[in-house]
């Protein structure tokens, strides 16, 4: 019966032993945390910001204390959800103290999500969230209530009727998934406007390109885009001469996520109609944050951190750009 136990002791400890904070009573012993900051692809500009935030806080913590925080930034080149599991379980294999990710896939995650949970390290999500894992929390945004103020805004600016498109990346993504499902959800509140085209673009800028000027090629009398993500609009000006051609007569509106500097020129000139800004800092900078409170607190967190939303339209794009100007834009703990 003692030989049972001890078995069972034995099996149980790692994730005994993780569960635990870490002991800083002694002010001379310096501990160092690994903290694997994985977003859904590296050759995408919008998680940038995101990374800055995450090794911004990781040297602040360090330098207040006596447990050290080194983050690492690794991810597949592309978004591909076969490759970021591979990076997760090297992330386990490597004996990470902490991951946080964002999923290309809600359901390809669980398993490595899982993986890493059983092996004594906790996972949080952010941006795009793996709701069926293990995973403790997802830091981002209502992106359904996103979707909703998006359809919304094209309503406005196009009217009640009309042939509109939808552009999105990887497909089954659930942050993009949960967009289209809000601002599905109002537009199919209007008879007279249809969901001519949904497409994807696995993230990539070239093709989103490619994409856009197809579908313009194939309904010509296009009255609106939303554009789930920014990837088109980061080629600049002249790679989607028919877009732009119909945006600047003012047959076309387009609303796009996110307030890269780049989406802010395109608004600021009249091609787009508004855009749904996220708190991209808080990715990181929160993330890290979180992590190093439980592991070094034990602190519980809910099971969603809000990151926050906002609409910038033409009113508020100069105040938005200076922000960029000015490097105000970042704001921990919350939106600038």
């Amino acid at each position: 019966m003692r030989l049972r136990f001890m078995l069972l002791f034995l099996l149980f400890l790692p994730g005994l032993v993780a569960c635990q904070p870490l002991s800083t009573d002694r002010k001379d012993e310096v501990r160092t945390l690994r903290i694997a900051w994985i977003p859904k692809a590296l050759d995408n500009p919008v998680f940038e910001l995101g990374r800055k935030g995450a090794f911004q806080r990781a040297a602040e913590l360090s330098a207040t204390g006596n447990v050290k925080v080194e983050v690492i930034y690794t991810g597949s080149v592309s978004s591909d959800a076969m490759e970021q599991a591979r990076v997760v379980e090297d992330m386990i294999a490597r004996k990470v103290d902490a991951i946080a990710i964002s999923c290309n896939d809600p359901i390809a995650c669980i398993n490595p999500i899982n993986q890493a949970v059983d092996a004594g390290i906790p996972v949080i999500t952010w941006d795009s969230d793996s709701p069926q894992s293990k995973r403790f929390a997802y830091l981002g945004v209502n992106n359904v209530e996103g979707g909703k103020q998006a359809a919304k805004l094209l309503i406005e600016a196009m009217g009640e009727s009309g042939k509109i498109a939808i552009l999105t990346g990887v497909p089954g993504a659930y942050n993009l998934e949960e967009r289209i499902r809000g601002f599905r959800e109002v537009i199919d509140q209007y008879p007279d406007i249809k969901v001519v085209a949904v497409r994807s673009t696995n993230d990539d800028i070239n093709l989103s390109v490619q994409v856009v000027e197809e579908t313009m090629q194939a309904f010509p009398d296009l009255n609106g885009w939303f554009f789930v993500g920014m990837w088109p609009l980061l080629a600049g000006r002249g790679s989607m001469p028919l877009w732009e051609q119909a945006a600047l007569k003012g047959n076309l509106k387009t609303v796009s996520w996110d307030t890269m500097p780049e989406e802010l020129e395109f608004l600021k000139d009249g091609y787009l109609s508004g855009l749904i800004d996220q708190n991209c800092w808080a990715w990181g900078y929160d993330t890290i944050q979180i992590l190093y409170d439980k592991l070094v607190y034990g602190k519980s967190t809910p099971d969603f951190i809000d990151a926050g939303l906002r609409v910038v339209t033409q009113k508020e794009v100069e105040a938005m750009m200076r922000l960029w100007e000015t490097g105000d834009l970042p704001s921990p703990g919350g939106m600038p």
